[in-house]
């Protein structure tokens, strides 16, 4: 049996800080709502870590299952009920994950309610970002594990850390691959997409200045490919393929070398905005599902353009290798 941290020592400094201020200041509903909150966390991690462990062998009768058989099914088996294979212990530990990030949107709140400094309202959403990086890399393993047109070493290795994510909901391969990844979220925020007919290198360019260096690597391998590419601008410009490609074709028809946000949205028919705000953790994680479902269309009905997401290529070629990047 597996034990899961609820919390870590800085996210409890955070949580005691709060609890301080609210109570100087009588605040005693929203001192009740955390307690609360943090009781039901505290609960809920106790309840999944009475499930039999993922990583042990399990026996029942005549039948076993492991760590093994696990990664079997997810791998080798053509499962087209995914759900039904994924351990109890899995769906409730992101069920968990979800919990702990609204949690921690609820003490984000408060902390912009009781106007604290910018700083500690930064540290909370970074908070924040780290679970939603857990959650991003498991949906981006198990949309590995189950793409039988990656080579299997690939998928046994993703499935071999989604595995460990699932048993001990702690960030297992997940602060590796964090850094590279947010490094390129923020350098994106800080940019204003240019829609011209270079579409997408001039963005490219001012992030490189300020990236990972695993991610320079993914970019001047021999291999990459045009689909790689066009799956990096997607990310880039917030924007389709088949969308990038209809503003090229008009700019050549109006003979036009660049377009205005308003243009751009005239022409794609609809407003170019974030769900969330720009700061706000979960764009992230919303971005990455609309570029995911529009490579799953293009998969399915063999259309041009990405069939996978640029957090799908690049954690693929950290796979290929990993042992150069995660201690195993």
């Amino acid at each position: 049996m597996s034990k899961i941290i609820v919390f870590s020592d800085y996210e409890l400094e955070i949580i005691d800080n709060l609890k301080v201020t609210l109570n100087q200041k009588d605040s005693t509903r929203e001192l009740s709502a955390i307690f609360t909150q943090e009781l039901a966390l505290k609960d809920l991690a106790r309840a999944i870590s009475l499930y039999p462990s993922i990583l042990r062998e399990q026996h029942l009768s005549n039948r076993a299952r492991s760590f093994e058989t696990l990664i079997e099914n997810l791998c080798v088996k053509e499962i087209h009920d995914l759900v039904f294979h994924i351990p109890t212990k899995a769906i409730l530990g992101q069920g968990f994950s979800i919990a702990k990030i609204n949690f921690f949107f609820q003490i984000y709140y408060l902390y912009k309610a009781l106007d604290k400094p910018e700083t500690e309202k930064n540290t909370i959403l970074e908070l924040i970002s780290h679970v939603v990086f857990t959650i991003l890399v498991e949906e981006i393993f198990l949309g590995i594990i189950s793409d039988k047109t990656i080579p299997i070493h690939i998928r046994t290795n993703a499935g071999y850390f989604l595995v460990n994510i699932w048993e001990y909901r702690i960030d297992y391969g997940v602060k590796e691959f964090a850094p590279i990844l947010s490094n390129v979220w923020r350098a994106k925020k800080d940019q204003t997409p240019s829609f011209g007919t270079m579409m997408g290198i001039s963005e490219l360019f001012r992030i490189c200045g300020s990236t990972n260096p695993i991610f320079f690597e993914f970019l001047e391998r021999p291999e990459l490919n045009q689909e790689e590419i066009d799956a990096l601008y997607e990310f880039l410009m917030g924007l389709s393929y088949e969308e990038m490609f209809k503003l090229r074709e008009v700019m050549k028809s109006i003979k036009k070398y660049s377009l205005s946000m308003e243009e751009v949205e005239k022409y794609i028919g609809k407003p170019i905005y974030p769900e969330y705000e720009a700061q706000d953790p979960r764009e992230l994680f919303r971005s990455f599902r609309d570029r995911k479902n529009n490579a799953l269309f293009r998969e399915r009905s063999k259309s041009s353009g990405p069939k996978k997401t640029m957090e799908e290529y690049i954690m693929c070629y950290l796979l290929t290798r990993p042992e150069q990047w995660l201690n195993i």
